[in-house]
């Protein structure tokens, strides 16, 4: 069966044992099955920006981390729907509504949208839940989660990414939270920005797999994480390495503490 980004919120609800009314999406029963026998107190959704299926494949080794994660849970290619933006795609992924019933096609509208999020309704239902973003979008949640932490692009995308993850870490060890959302940038950052050859591509999703070595290193307690993205690159230039493919990944790995990552082929950290 072929998912979308419609159907990863209905699939967070189903696992914590709540429903979202007049959703859009269906539950992934493949994910329901592969958590059966785990725990899922605790759920980190991470989406990492402007990375389609195509590129993903591509960019191989220097995702190795993220597809150690990959090999040792489940690997999709879902269809990322029209705008292929980011506002209104993460929207998609955080409702399990399409653009046209969550109309959030830009930050400003989730300061006045009464559609609530995944994480707003984990919250309602008692789970601690987070979101740490950029600045304005974090405003846009204060009071609508348990914890919203805004982070502003200061000294480059790199240090943002890498800010992000150490508070996503920090979220989880001292304030409890059951349920967060992060969003990394430094892949879409690149294209957008200052691509010039793949190199410029490999470069960026290195600086992204070693944030999730450092998470799956540090994490705490036992974590379901679910790595998606908004959409594939959608920069005229770079759009060929895309393949005219619309899909993008969609990797659910269950990371237990007891589980140390161990270094790979090229010295790089895998999980083990």
């Amino acid at each position: 069966m072929k998912y979308t980004q419609l159907d990863i919120a209905p699939t967070i609800s189903s696992l914590l044992g709540f429903e979202i009314p007049d959703k859009d999406g269906i539950t992934i029963k493949e994910i329901e099955a592969y958590c059966a026998d785990k725990n899922t107190d605790q759920i980190l959704l991470i989406i990492v920006d402007g990375i389609g299926a195509a590129l993903y494949k591509k960019l191989d080794g220097a995702l190795a981390q993220l597809q150690a994660l990959s090999d040792d849970g489940l690997f999709f290619e879902i269809h990322s729907l029209p705008p292929r933006i980011t506002t209104p795609n993460i929207g998609t992924i955080l409702t399990g509504y399409a653009p046209e019933h969550h109309r959030l096609y830009e930050v400003a509208d989730t300061f006045y949208t009464p559609v609530r999020s995944i994480l707003e309704i984990a919250s309602d239902n008692g789970i601690k839940s987070g979101i740490v973003i950029e600045l304005l979008g974090a405003k846009a949640m204060l009071n609508r989660v348990d914890l919203a932490i805004g982070v502003e692009n200061l000294h480059g995308i790199i240090d943002y990414d890498r800010r992000i993850t150490d508070l996503a870490l920090k979220a989880f060890s001292l304030e409890g939270i059951r349920l967060l959302m992060i969003h990394l940038r430094a892949i879409d950052n690149c294209a957008h920005h200052y691509a010039k050859t793949w190199d410029d591509f490999t470069f960026s999703a290195r600086t992204i797999d070693e944030n999730f070595e450092r998470i799956c290193r540090c994490l705490c307690r036992p974590t379901l994480i679910l790595v998606t993205s908004d959409h594939p690159i959608h920069v005229e230039k770079w759009a060929h390495l895309e393949d005219n493919n619309a899909d993008v990944p969609l990797i659910a790995s269950y990371v237990n503490v007891a589980t140390r990552p161990k270094k790979g082929k090229n010295g790089s950290r895998l999980l083990g």
